[in-house]
C-alpha cells in the first residue's frame, strides 16, 4: 500500500494500515517527514522531490506497483501520479480534495488496461468509525494528543498551516477548578 503522506490524517492512517498488516510506502517531501512517516508505521519512505521519476521509483519499491494507494494530498498531480503507481487490479482511494476542484489527469487506458478501482471517502460509515475506535481501545493505534492553553490558538493555526503538528491539539479553554473527573483528566 502506498500513501501520499502529506496531511496530518496520514499519521493515523499509517497506524491503522500497520495494525492490519499492510506494508506501507509513505510518499511525501519536506523537513522531518521521513522520520514521522516511518515512526507512524510505514515500512519505506519516498521523498518525491528527491528522485527523478517518483512513479518508477514507487513501482520499483513496491515490486511492480502498489495494491492500494490512499491520496490525502489536495492537488490533482498527486492523483495522476498515484494512479500510475498502482499495479494491475489496484485501488485508488481518494481522501484529499484539491481546492481547484481537481480532475484526474491520467489516461483512461491506464484505468481500463490495469483494471483499476477508484473509491472516495470523506468521513467513513458508522461501522468504519466504530471499528477504528476499537483499534484505539485495543492499543493498536495510539493517538498523539497535546493539550495547550487557548491563548496558543494563533500559534496552533500557524503550525497546522505549516504541517508542523504531529497528531491532534486540544485547546484548553478554562482552568481546571477541581470538578473534572479523574477519568476525564486521565484522557487528557
Amino acid at each position: 500500500m502506498k500513501m501520499e503522506a502529506s496531511r496530518n490524517i496520514v499519521y493515523w492512517m499509517l497506524q491503522y494500515a500497520h495494525a492490519i498488516g499492510a506494508r506501507v510506502l509513505g510518499i511525501d517531501s519536506g523537513d522531518n517527514k521521513q522520520e514521522r512517516v516511518l515512526a507512524a508505521g510505514a515500512e519505506q519512505y519516498l521523498d518525491f522531490r528527491a528522485v527523478a521519476d517518483p512513479i518508477a521509483t514507487a513501482q520499483q519499491l513496491t515490486d511492480g506497483g502498489a495494491h492500494g494507494v490512499v491520496v490525502t494530498a489536495g492537488n490533482s498531480k498527486a492523483y495522476a501520479q498515484a494512479a500510475e503507481m498502482l499495479r494491475i487490479g489496484g485501488t485508488l482511494s481518494c481522501v484529499g480534495i484539491p481546492p481547484d476542484r481537481g480532475f484526474f489527469q491520467t489516461a483512461v487506458a491506464t484505468f481500463v488496461i490495469k483494471g483499476l478501482k477508484v473509491s472516495g471517502n470523506l468521513v467513513g460509515s458508522l461501522k468504519e468509525n466504530l471499528e477504528a475506535l476499537d483499534f484505539v481501545r485495543r492499543g493498536a493505534v495510539k493517538p498523539h494528543i497535546v493539550v495547550r492553553p487557548f491563548k496558543d490558538l494563533p500559534r496552533v493555526y500557524e503550525e497546522l498551516e505549516k504541517d508542523q503538528v504531529a497528531g491532534r491539539v486540544v485547546l484548553k479553554i478554562a482552568e481546571d477548578d477541581g470538578s473534572t473527573s479523574e477519568a476525564v483528566r486521565a484522557r487528557l
